[in-house]
């Protein structure tokens, strides 16, 4: 649900910025403006892309816990019930 924020926050982030080197550099406010407006829509695709690694990333990203039960799953099935593991006492 977060991650729906964050192509606007890089967008805004990006925006006020260029917003403060226009006031530094004492831009004229057309020139500025048209900028700004560049600047906000290149910011927001690089927001869209931003966000699509990230959820691509985190979907993809198994759970530490998820890979522990897989791990104990895979070691039960190996061991057959008349064998002695590692832990066996021998009689």
């Amino acid at each position: 649900m977060r991650e729906r924020y964050i192509p606007a926050i890089v967008m805004l982030l990006a925006g006020a910025i260029t917003s403060i080197i226009n006031i530094i550099n004492k831009v004229k406010v057309n020139d500025g403006l048209q900028r700004l407006l560049l600047v906000l829509v290149i910011f927001y695709f690089v927001g869209l892309i931003i966000k699509a690694i990230i959820v691509r990333t985190v979907v993809n990203a198994p759970k530490k816990g998820d890979e522990i039960l897989e791990e104990e799953a895979e070691g039960t099935q190996e061991e057959e019930p008349g064998e002695a593991g590692p832990g066996a006492k021998i009689k």
